[in-house]
């Protein structure tokens, strides 16, 4: 079953690849976006600088580094997101999902190897064209060993999450809630462009329970000892935070995928799309 697995995932990553690389134009793209992005925080970090260093001794690092961390670290992890979902909704429409999933391998592992191809390629190439695009306008992200130990905690969180969101959208076919419910916590209330206390006290208390916080006080702390969370702590309990969720995460994320595969084949739905 192993080595069935590991081919199945070698070829799945050397399918995204081939997929991948065709599409010069969207690569060329994708580095002017970010790009566009870059410049655009660098700007209003200098905006906020001339307002006064209060963000700076508030939070330890300037605001632009404080954007950069948190636009890196969560739109890598947020492939994870979309992969699966992505991956099963593709083969829906191709009429494939039916036929790939009559192999000896379990349904949900499948979907997973054919999901974890196309998110190996979205993250290695997402952070290529990052860490090119930064080093184009001159801003440096260390790839310290915190910072990387939050992205891979955080991409198995929202791993989980798209596991879920697969295993839905092979039920629902259309308008699946997961990803976007999760997308817009993580986005609005996680602190990727602003700290999480400046929300509205009654909205603090979630966004410091939505993973991303933790996954960013992590990261941002990585990037520079000096960061802090809110009330001048550190890291503080936030790997143990991340550590728990992303096992959660993964296992619900199994579950879901998995009753979503029943569900279709009990219905005769597979094929539908």
């Amino acid at each position: 079953m192993s080595a069935l697995a590991c081919a199945a995932a070698i070829a799945f990553v050397r399918r995204e690849l081939a997929t991948y690389l065709s599409y010069r134009a969207k690569l060329a793209l994708g580095l002017a976006s970010l790009l566009f992005s870059l410049v655009m925080f660098s700007f209003v970090g200098k905006v906020v600088a001339t307002a006064g260093s209060g963000f700076v001794e508030r939070y330890g690092m300037d605001y632009t580094s404080y954007a950069i961390v948190g636009i890196f670290v969560h739109s890598l992890a947020s492939s994870g997101l979309h992969s699966f979902r992505s991956v099963v909704r593709r083969e829906q429409l191709q009429g494939t999902l039916e036929l790939l999933l009559t192999t000896r391998l379990p349904s949900s592992v499948l979907v997973a190897l054919a999901g974890v191809g196309e998110l190996s390629i979205t993250v290695v190439g997402g952070a290529a064209l990052m860490l090119g695009a930064a080093g184009l306008v001159g801003i440096d992200v260390p790839l310290s060993r915190e910072l990387l130990l939050a992205f891979a905690l955080y991409s198995c969180v929202m791993c989980g999450a798209g596991l879920a969101s697969a295993g839905v959208v092979i039920v629902v076919k259309e308008g699946e809630p997961v990803s976007w419910a999760v997308g817009g916590l993580a986005g609005l209330l996680g602190g990727v462009y602003f700290p999480v206390d400046m929300l509205p006290e009654w909205l603090q208390a979630v966004g410091r329970a939505v993973p991303t916080s933790h996954a960013l006080v992590l990261a941002r702390y990585g990037a520079d000892a000096g960061a802090r969370a809110p009330g001048g702590s550190g890291a503080g309990g936030s790997l143990a935070f991340l550590a728990a969720t992303a096992a959660i995460s993964i296992v619900v994320g199994f579950v879901v995928l998995e009753w979503g595969c029943r569900r279709a084949r009990r219905d005769g739905t597979l094929a539908h799309y």
